[in-house]
């Protein structure tokens, strides 16, 4: 359980394996100092907070504000601990410099809405194209998007170019991915204070295209491109930082086509970016197709299709690859001082999270290995939160990995891995066995040593360590 910037005027309890707290005041309970369950993380006060746009009615002309807060550092006399509430470190702005975005709604024949037709949900239309240009047009202009609830089928990523602009969906609104493999969304290199906000983002079914112009430039397919590859010394700006708050990513789910795929869910180039509440989630489950009388693939779950890499032929003599819903990373972060706090990474099928930016910060981060990988898996020793060779800052704080491996006898040889560098500081990592077959050898692999128990049936948790290593 994660809790940021919450006065706690009462008692605090419960919980499972790990409680985080960041920015909190009141009746915060005291970090743990020994094995207990469930153990405790305080990071009293965060170095930088950045809080998300919010729309602001005016009771006497109905009018709408945009405000977008400022960010607070620990050094500013507001400091950022506690709720922040009172709007006076705020950007307002007026709605002529917004431009409102409405997906087109299906609605049945008594005009009442419906669900998204799923013999046309993998076919963009005319429609789609206007809509996605029109998006456009007004980033361009530099005006901010503000999306109501529904889904929006781009035909082009959204590109955002113009510093301070906002990305605010309301009701979660879904952008679902151009079908070429290009992002929802990019903001370009050396744009800082831009805000994205309140998304789902939803890898599409994808189909080759002449046209690779809006492709990443180094031919990774994606949802999000925060700044830009092959771009050099994008360090973004301290004072005014980018942000990504309440961000998820699906990639499966919705979808009856199980061929929808990416190879990562979100990238950050650029340096200076918080992450505040992002999901980035590979099914392990997706809807039953009623049209064709589907049944589930295992009795456990009688209301879903499990999803799998691996199938058995009909008599049970050949294994088969069908690769449902393939994503093989839910975060790349290559810049410099991201902070990330509430960070959920789930199900791809390689590692996890790749961190190769210095001076990064984690505040709890929870993590289920693929349940559907094999024996290889363990092999090219995948994990859950990876933190490369060349980092010589980097800090996470609650760091949980979980393995449910539902098909193969999978034994990951670690579940986080760090270099062992005076500046790399874990606080209270650890790994959890959920069910089903295999588990994790050690919860930590640091430099050369592996550090923590396994994880396995009759063996749920392990941690290495209680504080910081």
């Amino acid at each position: 359980w994660f809790s940021r910037g919450v006065d706690f005027q009462g008692t605090v309890c419960g919980g499972a394996w790990s409680n985080v707290f960041s920015g909190c005041v009141g009746n915060v309970p005291k970090p743990s100092v020994k094995v207990e369950s469930p153990v405790t993380t305080v990071d009293v006060q965060p170095d930088v907070r950045l809080e998300k746009p919010y729309i602001v009615i005016n009771d006497n002309d109905g009018s709408y504000k945009l405000h977008v807060p400022k960010v607070i550092t620990a050094n500013d006399e507001k400091k950022i601990i506690g709720p922040h509430l009172d709007g006076s470190h705020t950007d307002v702005r007026c709605f002529s410099q917004v431009k409102v975005g409405k997906p087109f709604l299906p609605i049945d024949s008594e005009g009442n809405y419906t669900e998204i037709n799923d013999a046309t949900y993998n076919v963009t239309n005319q429609k789609d194209e206007d809509l996605t240009l029109e998006l456009q047009q007004a980033l361009d202009e530099g005006k901010d998007l503000v999306l109501c609830p529904g889904v929006f089928f781009l035909t082009k990523p959204l590109i955002i170019k113009h510093p301070n602009q906002v990305i605010l969906g309301l009701g979660l609104a879904t952008l679902v991915a151009p079908h070429d493999g290009s992002p929802c969304i990019r903001v370009r290199a050396n744009v800082p204070g831009v805000r994205i906000a309140g998304l789902m983002l939803e890898a599409s079914k994808q189909i080759d295209s002449i046209d690779t112009c809006t492709l990443n430039s180094d031919g990774v397919k994606s949802l999000l491109e925060f700044g830009e590859p092959h771009i050099p010394n994008d360090i973004g700006d301290a004072s005014n930082p980018g942000l990504l708050s309440d961000i998820f990513a699906r990639v499966g789910g919705s979808n009856l086509d199980r061929t929808v795929k990416t190879d990562v869910m979100v990238r950050i180039h650029s340096g200076n970016v918080i992450g505040d509440n992002l999901w980035l989630w590979r099914a392990d489950h997706v809807r039953l197709d009623k049209a064709i009388g589907e049944k589930p693939n295992d009795p456990n779950f009688p209301y879903y299709h499990q999803v799998r890499i691996w199938e058995w032929n009909h008599d049970g003599t050949e294994k088969i690859k069908v690769n449902e819903c393939i994503v093989k990373t839910a975060l790349e972060v290559r810049g410099d001082h991201v902070t990330m706090y509430g960070l959920f990474c789930e199900h791809t099928t390689e590692h996890q999270l790749i961190w190769s930016g210095d001076h990064g910060t984690v505040t709890f981060y929870q993590c289920e290995l693929p349940y559907d990988v094999d024996i290889e898996y363990s092999h090219d020793q995948f994990t859950g939160y990876l933190v490369h060779d060349d980092v010589h800052v980097h800090t996470a704080k609650g760091i949980g990995v979980y393995t449910n491996f539902q098909v193969y006898d999978v034994r990951a040889p670690f579940a986080i891995q760090v270099p062992s560098k005076e500046h790399v500081v874990l606080e209270n990592p650890f790994s959890v066995y959920l069910s089903n077959h295999g588990g994790i050898k050690n919860v930590v692999k640091h430099g050369k040593a592996l550090k923590g128990g396994a994880v396995k049936k009759g063996n749920q948790l392990s941690r290495p360590w209680i504080g910081r290593n």
